[in-house]
This record gives structure tokens, C-alpha cells and sequence, in this order.
């Protein structure tokens, strides 16, 4: 029966099927990007679990495996070196022909190191992939091995022999500063980011890289060493830690200050209020401005009133407040009344403003599910009436505020959406139902295959 279904759609219902969801593709999967640093996708979507269906599919028929070979490839994740060795022996081995290499179908490489393993030999076996991966997209590093000396840099060899296609490049990994000397050469890339690199020498920051429109710099040093780089074209700055001296050097022209559009920090107790609204006054074609705040009622005086009062900004129209609340900090402490005027009192200086402004407080399932709102009739069936509730108590007439919680796309949901879809396109519609429904319960896809 699949015979009579357009290659073309087989094609689109395994990627959505497979598709893997990881910091290399978040602006595929993760609704907050770029005003956010990316948690951790939905584990239905990690590595681990979309390979079974993978190979899965491969398995069922000569016809499924020559449509899903592609995503099969698609995403390669190295934890140790031999993994690395048997993907060069797979690529070494087509050599001669091209169109069955695997390689043309790989578009995400990301290294998670094992502790045990030798970065400097995994270093020299990517190398001879590189070559090869001529359609590479981006690629990602994360080891926990230090750096093996201050003068020595076992990176700037790697780097240099990273594909040119790469857009993203995420690099989590003791590296020095002249490491990305080479990324200068890199026109495709967009995305970088970084952390665990050290500035000890001139070489050091002397490093330029004039397409880098979206940057994340995570680490105290790390921001130190990129404030010396050369970034004219960032647009969107996610950065843990700043002061006003090495945010200036960061931005060190109009030409970098105008450019930014978005400026998210993680954790705004790392920079001093005093210095933030100078900073935020440095960017004057600031669009949005992101922040986590840690949501307790018991303290009003985590944020100073200067660290929002930033409402004075001509171009600013959007701020993001994302909520982090620690473990059990609100069990039992908090009603709707204290939520709501903790938030009223966090963004009092904002809301008698006079221009036009938007303020998202998002991921507030967190505080629906730490607190205690039954006092209002709040159950879990009430969620949506809580944000609602909240946003209308603190919306003024010319600030809107947004409550929302990071809805996820269940499985089971997301296999009737795509029947619908399958029902108008294709005839039957029970095999492509029957194939869905087997990967939302995680089942074996190879138990459907002769229904299919």
C-alpha cells in the first residue's frame, strides 16, 4: 500500500518522525530563540531516543530504507573516540562513490567527550572526516578535558579544518583565545557559542570574525577574552556575566552598537544595577531584552528597582522575563495574591511608562507548579485561568503583559495533527495513523512494517 504515496511524503513523515532536537537546531525547535538560552528539548526528541526509530526504519523495506538513510545520517554524536574511527571506516569505505558516501547527508556533528577519552585523538580523526563533510551545517564540542598548557593550543588545527558550509558552531572546551583566529575565514557562520576560553597572550585577541550575528558567551573569563574579539555584525547577545568597561571594549563602535537587536542575560545578579542601565543605553536600536528572574515572595530586593527601570529606552518594545524557582521555594508560601504583587512590585517602574511596551513572563508553569492556589480555586485544570488572571492584573494601558508557560507538543498530539494532514493528501489514511501512533507510544516501528 506505501507504493502508492509520492516519495515526496514519505519523505516529510519521517522527518518530522525522527526528527532530533539538539543545541545545534534549537532555532528549529525552541519557540524562545534567540531571546533565551535553550533549555534541554523534550527527551521524546533527544539523540537517544529518535536513533531506535532511525534504524528502525531502515529495516522495514528496500523502499524505506533508500528514503530514510538521510535522517538516519543526519545527526552524528561522538562520545568516544572509536565511534569517531568507525565513522571515518563507514566514509572511507564509499569513497569511490559519492552518492552512497553517508556523508552526504550529515548535517550536525556534536563531540560529547567521555572523561576517559584523549581529546587530542579524537581532534586527529576529525580531522580526516572534515574533509569529506562538504555539506556540514554546524558543528559542537563539548569535553571536560583541560587545557593541556597556558602556551599550547590543541584546538586552532581543529578549528582550521572545520567545513566552511558551517552556520552554527558551538565550542564547550579549555581553549585559547587564538583558537578561532581561523573562523575569520568562515563566511557561512552566523551562531557561535562559546565558553571555557582563556585570553593569555596578544594572539590571543586578535581575533576577528565579522559574520557572527547571533553570540552566547557563557563563563566569567570567556566574556573577558570575547570582549577583545572583533564582532561587528552581532545582532543577538546572550552573555552571562558584564561590566561596563568590558561591555564597551565587546562593543567598541556605532557600527557593533547599532547593531544589536536582542540582549539576553542569564542570571542579572552578575552584573551590577548601577552599571546595567548605562549598558542598556549603549545599544540604541535595542529591540528586546531578556532576563531570568528568580521568583520569591519573600524577597522583593533580589532586583533593584535601576535594574528595570529601563523604560526610558526609545526602541525597546519587548522584555522577556523568564521565571526560575529553586527547589520547594514556594511550597507552601505562595497564593495567586503574593505572585501577582511580587510581579506587580518587580515591574512597577516599567508600567508608568508612556510608550507602547510588551512584557512576556514566560515559563510560569514553574510557579504554578511549585505553589500552593487552591485558595483561589486554581486546581490544575485552572492553569490557563491562573495566567490569564495574572496577565490582566498586571497589564496597564499601555504596557501589555503576557503570562505564559512553555507549552510542550505532545507525541499522541502531534500524530493527530499530522493525520489531518495525512487525510487530505494521501487516500488511506491508516498506515501513515498506525505509523504515527506506534512512534507517540514508542513502540517498535518494525511491528506496524506490514501494515505499511
Amino acid at each position: 500500500m506505501h507504493s502508492q504515496i509520492p516519495p515526496e511524503v514519505w519523505r516529510n513523515i519521517f522527518r518530522f518522525a525522527t526528527f532530533t532536537a539538539i543545541s545545534l537546531n534549537v532555532m528549529d525547535w525552541d519557540p524562545y530563540w534567540p531571546y533565551a538560552r535553550s533549555e534541554e528539548a523534550h527527551p521524546t526528541k533527544s539523540y537517544q531516543s529518535t536513533l531506535p526509530t532511525k534504524k528502525a526504519l531502515t529495516l522495514v523495506s528496500r523502499h524505506f530504507r533508500e528514503l530514510s538513510l538521510q535522517y538516519l545520517f543526519e545527526v552524528v554524536q561522538l562520545f568516544h573516540t572509536r565511534n569517531a574511527q568507525l565513522l571515518l571506516d563507514a566514509i572511507l569505505l564509499h569513497t569511490t562513490g559519492t552518492r552512497s558516501s553517508p556523508t552526504r547527508w550529515i548535517k550536525y556533528i556534536t563531540v560529547d567527550l567521555d572523561s576517559n577519552d584523549d581529546s587530542h585523538l579524537m581532534d586527529g580523526v576529525l580531522k580526516k572526516i572534515f574533509p569529506h563533510c562538504e555539506r556540514l551545517a554546524a558543528f559542537g564540542w563539548e569535553a571536560k578535558e583541560r587545557l593541556r598548557g597556558w602556551m599550547s593550543d590543541d584546538a586552532s588545527e581543529l578549528m582550521a579544518s572545520i567545513p566552511l558550509s558551517i552556520t552554527a558552531l558551538e565550542w564547550h572546551r579549555n581553549s585559547l583565545g587564538k583558537s578561532f583566529n581561523s573562523l575569520r575565514n568562515h563566511t557561512a557562520l552566523r551562531t557561535l557559542r562559546v565558553s571555557d576560553v582563556l585570553s593569555v597572550a596578544r594572539d590571543d585577541h586578535a581575533v576577528a570574525i565579522p559574520t557572527i550575528t547571533h553570540l552566547d558567551v557563557r563563563t566569567p573569563l570567556t566574556c573577558i577574552a570575547v570582549s577583545r574579539w572583533e564582532l561587528p555584525s552581532v545582532a543577538h547577545l546572550t552573555i552571562d556575566w558584564i561590566d561596563e568597561q568590558h561591555f564597551d571594549r565587546l562593543l567598541g563602535d556605532s557600527e557593533s552598537r547599532n547593531a544589536i537587536r536582542s540582549f539576553y542575560i542569564p542570571d542579572p545578579l552578575r552584573c551590577r544595577s548601577d552599571d546595567f542601565p548605562r549598558i542598556l543605553a549603549s545599544m540604541p536600536k535595542l529591540e528586546t531584552f531578556s532576563y531570568d528572574i528568580a521568583v520569591n515572595p519573600d524577597d522583593q530586593t533580589l532586583i533593584s528597582p535601576t535594574w528595570v527601570g529601563v523604560g526610558s529606552h526609545a526602541s525597546l518594545a519587548n522584555i522577556y522575563l523568564f521565571c526560575r524557582v529553586g527547589m520547594d521555594r514556594l511550597k507552601g508560601k505562595a497564593s495567586f495574591l503574593t505572585i501577582r504583587d511580587f510581579f506587580f512590585g518587580h515591574l512597577k517602574p516599567l508600567t508608568t511608562r508612556h510608550v507602547p511596551l510588551t512584557i512576556g513572563i514566560m515559563d510560569a508553569q514553574v510557579v504554578f507548579e511549585q505553589g500552593d492556589f487552591l485558595d483561589k480555586g486554581y486546581d490544575a485544570e485552572g492553569k490557563q485561568r491562573f495566567f490569564d488572571d495574572l496577565s490582566a492584573n498586571l497589564t496597564s494601558p499601555v504596557v501589555n503583559v503576557i503570562v505564559k508557560w512553555k507549552g510542550l507538543f505532545p507525541p499522541k498530539v502531534f500524530c493527530a495533527v499530522v493525520i489531518v494532514f495525512a487525510s487530505k493528501v494521501v487516500p488511506h489514511g491508516l498506515p501513515f495513523a498506525k505509523f504515527y501512533c506506534a512512534h507517540a507510544s514508542k513502540e517498535n516501528i518494525g511491528v506496524e512494517s506490514d501494515d505499511l
